[in-house]
């Protein structure tokens, strides 16, 4: 049996990736950081190295030890852990991941959304501020506007991994403020006009060639804020034209063949749809593509090792709900004792709509399966810690 390494273990898309590569045929073994680590808890990971957070230098043991046919990354911190000893590790097993110069440009929110918009795909507008300029050329008419770090994730000193996300602005101050923070790690900050609409993400795998052979695409019915912020709840749709399109356009401009990617829109009342962001590695909603029927993670490790992928366009099940709980309690949390952002145009729901919006049902759930329960277990015990030590 082929035998696949998953380099993290503490996500939701760690479980849905180990849950794929095993339903692909796969022997899984996983690194872990400790006993709660979630998708080490399945019983479709057949060994688990328990190893913390693994760094770069000790990443060639790590695969020594775990000897496997191919090697899967789930975070972008994995990604940014294996570059540095990526040449090393493929010379013992592939990596299931975009090409290096690929990589670059699909997690550089700049670089992805300028190729995307040579080839005709909407992007929001958009200016670039570096560490060392001021942000007085945006304009107080401007706002107000969202702020985000040129990159998510950053290999810092002794392989720690900075992590920043987008930030509301509703004035200067705001703005100033978020860009002190991704000055500190040395980052562009990059701002944009809001855009209003409906969340539609799509997910691909590409043939070499670049002729789609998987596709999945789902709307966030509810996200983690009622302003923003990663799915609570998705539902799968069908592909549409209006997104798949422009999805293939963006993939096929960075050069994502052969692994899965995923494009995240905003679908405006006017049918455009506008590009926001690129995930080149495993996504958090992976476990609703795999329950509707499409498992991007297997195809991807089996092309890896000389597969060939399916020759006809692969599509997902509709109407497949899938829910997270820790997501759906924080928006809860966040109507009851938060407010909307100052100048956000969304409608802010009532409290007791925030408590009865949601019915959740172990079956709709995206870690829980009646017959993989542990790492919904672990999952839960492991948010418990956080709350309880604050990280």
């Amino acid at each position: 049996m082929r035998r696949a390494l998953v380099l993290s273990a503490e996500t939701p898309s760690a479980v849905a990736t180990v849950r794929g590569l095993h339903d692909a045929g796969f022997e899984v073994v996983v690194l872990a950081q400790d006993v709660l680590s979630p998708a080490a808890a399945s019983w479709r990971a057949s060994e688990t190295l328990r190893v913390g957070e693994w760094r770069s230098d000790e990443l060639v043991e790590h695969v020594l030890d775990a000897n496997p046919d191919v090697i899967v990354p789930v975070t972008e911190g994995d990604l940014l852990r294996l570059a540095p000893v990526r040449s090393s590790i493929e010379r013992l097993a592939p990596v299931v991941a975009p090409a290096p110069g690929a990589l670059e440009n699909a997690t550089d929110k700049v670089a992805s959304l300028a190729a995307a918009a040579k080839g005709g795909v909407a992007v929001p507008e958009q200016v670039v501020i570096e560490p060392a300029d001021e942000v007085g050329r945006i304009d107080a008419s401007d706002f107000p506007m969202v702020a985000k770090p040129r990159r998510s994730r950053r290999l810092v000193d002794e392989g720690e991994i900075w992590a920043g996300t987008s930030v509301w602005c509703a004035d200067v101050s705001d703005l100033r403020e978020a860009k002190r923070t991704f000055a500190a790690a040395r980052l562009d900050t990059v701002v944009q006009r809001p855009v209003a609409g409906t969340p539609v993400l799509v997910s691909l795998l590409l043939h070499p060639d670049g002729a789609p052979a998987l596709v999945c695409v789902h709307r966030r019915v509810r996200q983690m804020r009622p302003d923003g912020g990663p799915s609570a709840c998705a539902i799968t749709m069908p592909p549409d034209p209006r997104v798949v399109d422009p999805a293939l356009t963006t993939a096929r401009r960075l050069g994502v063949f052969g692994v899965p990617i995923q494009c995240e829109f905003l679908l405006r009342a006017d049918g455009v749809p506008v590009l926001l962001d690129v995930n080149p590695r495993p996504w958090g909603t992976l476990g609703l593509a795999l329950d509707a029927g499409v498992n991007f993670v297997g195809w991807a490790a089996r092309h890896a090792l000389g597969d060939a992928l399916p020759s006809e366009l692969r599509g997902s099940r509709i109407g497949v709900v899938r829910h997270y709980l820790p997501f759906e309690i924080r928006r809860v949390l966040s109507v009851w004792f938060g407010a909307p952002a100052t100048g956000y145009p969304g409608r802010w729901p009532g409290r007791f709509e925030a408590l009865v919006e949601w019915g959740y049902g172990p079956g709709e759930a995206l870690i829980f399966r009646a017959d993989d329960p542990l790492p919904a277990v672990a999952d839960a015990l492991r948010t418990a810690r956080r709350v309880i030590t604050g990280r």
